[in-house]
């Protein structure tokens, strides 16, 4: 009747009455009753333990601390509660939830090597540690789940809550965390609002989130490992002044690391590895600044800002994904530093909706795309792009791009703007040694000025009016290409190439003025090539020092050959008869 009596009242009024709050047993119901209604549920307060069976108080023990060490408990609750299984001293199993009430404190230290939380069959079997205004710390122990298997058994986890303590050192924390729709929460092991802690030398394996900290403050990451996560590897979201000082997340189920709800934090000393989603995806949110991270293998992409405003990556270290780096979301603004992107299939990605971003400096190499700009007002500053498919794209909605001082080495294509695009400028870029064509561009009104491309099978290909300034092109098959009826200038053009040096379609005209042109096939094509100024139109200068060379070997052929035809009848030298070794 009692317990009917409670459960009603805690159920009308939802937290404790003064006289609930002066009754253990009442204020045990309400406690019993916010946290699910668990079958077993030790209430540790400052100086008493309540053992409460099915809402109903069982039994209390006096402990005379505020902070108790789980050794107490095993000794006084008794194995259904807490004990040791098979008699093994440094191994507890813990049977039921614990309840850390404001003021109160539990200790896992040293003496205990291994704690097992058993997995319940419902919710209410289930086993925990959750608190607030109250301290947990644990150390050098490893925490795991025993009991029933398979994917419908209720998993242990450890949340701490408004004003409370949890500090995790030089331990194991592994299987934690409630699956399906539970509560992020109870996801694995967390930090709540208003908590603090620390997690240090700490590893964090097959959780359903490695670990999250969700509104704390002052939390310390140290040295902290994730692996195996079901889900996302470490949550970031809403804390404030949080310290993170290597921080590793591998193998997640999602992603590494998710960051948001905070502005103006600066995260560093983060590395991701073999994620199944991002290794680090950054949420809506202004100022966030991530510096030095390093992602290897994260499938579906090393670092993503999403509507991220004003947000930095400075000396980013990614390898082998999808994107090394994709800024996306309306409302995105984000500089990129020094990165260094490696074997990917595009190295820097710059969706159609952000709203600025800027690229400067680092090196992109080996991916299928090096740099693809979709998004306004974009600029890339002293960016080396090597060894790609093509070395930046320029595509979408792309508009007022500005390119100053890239270099694009050794790739298949250098550089590409499509028919979409609009203002796209390229000063002081250089592109060599490309096996395709240096630059493609169907972009109407693209200026390039101080360019410099060698070593293409077409150097410059337009298929839009453009207007090149001081370009220079040498080692090219064929200089430049205007498709049917593009008009295009040219100023201080200095072109030297093997074939063709200007080719217009049918239809196409170009105007060049104080230029230089040298090729066998100076000028050529069907359009028009109108010359100003002082252009010069002549063949390629004259190889003197390969002909000297041949000259010389063909010398050298002329002179044996005379001297042979001279002394063919000449006898061969008679060795004397006592002389034996003559092999």
């Amino acid at each position: 009747m009692a317990v009917a009596v409670f459960t009603a009242l805690a159920a009308v009024f939802g937290t404790a009455s003064p006289a609930q709050a002066s009754d253990p047993a009442a204020s045990d119901l309400a406690a019993w009753q916010r946290t699910g209604q668990p079958d077993r549920l030790l209430v540790v307060r400052p100086g008493v333990v309540d053992l409460v069976r099915h809402g109903m108080l069982e039994s209390r023990r006096i402990s005379g601390m505020g902070v108790v060490p789980l050794s107490w408990l095993v000794r006084n609750t008794g194995s259904e509660w807490i004990g040791r299984p098979g008699g093994d001293l440094s191994v507890v199993q813990i049977r039921s939830a614990v309840l850390l009430s404001p003021g109160s404190g539990l200790r896992i230290g040293a003496v205990t090597r291994k704690v097992l939380f058993t997995a319940g069959d419902s919710t209410a079997s289930a086993t925990w540690i959750r608190g607030s205004r109250a301290t947990l710390d644990i150390r050098d122990t490893t925490l795991a789940v025993t009991g029933s298997a398979g994917a419908t058994r209720v998993r242990p986890y450890i949340s701490m809550g408004a004003g409370g303590r949890l500090d995790i050192t030089d331990s194991t924390v592994s299987g934690f965390g409630l699956t399906g729709r539970a509560s992020s929460r109870f996801s694995g092991v967390t930090w709540g609002r208003g908590s603090t802690g620390s997690a240090v030398g700490a590893r964090f394996e097959g959780n359903r989130t490695g670990l999250r900290l969700e509104g704390s403050t002052g939390v310390r990451l140290d040295k902290v490992t994730v692996e195996h996560s079901l889900q996302d590897g470490v949550v970031l979201s809403g804390d404030t002044k949080t310290s993170v000082a290597g921080l590793a997340s591998r193998s997640s189920g999602r992603h590494g690391v998710v960051v948001g709800g905070t502005p103006d934090r600066t995260l560093s000393g983060i590395t991701t590895e073999d994620s199944a989603g991002v290794g680090i995806r950054a949420t809506p949110q202004n100022g966030l600044v991530l510096d030095g991270i390093q992602s290897r293998s994260d499938r579906g992409g090393g670092i993503r800002l999403l509507s991220c405003a004003e947000c930095t990556v400075t000396g980013a270290a990614v390898r082998g994904t999808q994107v090394a780096v994709a800024v996306t979301g309306p409302g995105s603004r984000a500089v990129v530093k020094a990165p260094r992107l490696s074997g990917s299939r595009t190295g820097i990605s710059l969706d159609e909706d952000i709203e600025s971003a800027t690229v400067t400096g680092g090196t992109v190499s080996g991916c299928q795309r090096g740099i693809a700009v979709a998004g306004p007002r974009v600029t890339v500053t002293g960016t080396r792009i090597e060894s790609c498919l093509t070395g930046l794209s320029v595509n979408g909605k792309a508009r007022h791009a500005a390119l100053h001082e890239v270099r694009i080495d050794d790739c298949r294509t250098g550089m590409t703007t499509s028919a979409t695009t609009t203002d796209v400028s390229l000063t002081g870029v250089q592109v060599t040694n490309t096996s395709g064509k240096g630059l493609v561009s169907a972009s109407p009104g693209l200026r390039v000025t101080d360019g410099h491309v060698s070593g293409a099978s077409t150097a410059i290909d337009l298929a839009a009016p453009a207007l090149l300034d001081k370009v220079t092109i040498t080692g090219a098959h064929r200089g430049i290409h205007l498709t049917p009826g593009v008009r295009a200038t040219g100023t201080a053009l200095d072109v030297l190439a093997e074939r063709k040096g200007i080719e217009a379609d049918r239809g196409a005209v170009i105007d060049i003025t104080d230029s230089r042109v040298r090729a066998p096939l100076a000028l050529g094509g069907a359009g028009r090539i109108l010359r100003h100024g002082r252009t010069v139109v002549t063949l390629p200068p004259f190889p003197w020092l390969g002909a000297a060379a041949i000259l010389a070997l063909l010398t050298a052929i002329a002179l044996q050959t005379v001297h042979q035809v001279r002394h063919r009848h000449t006898p061969r030298p008679q060795v004397p008869r006592h002389v034996r070794n003559t092999a």
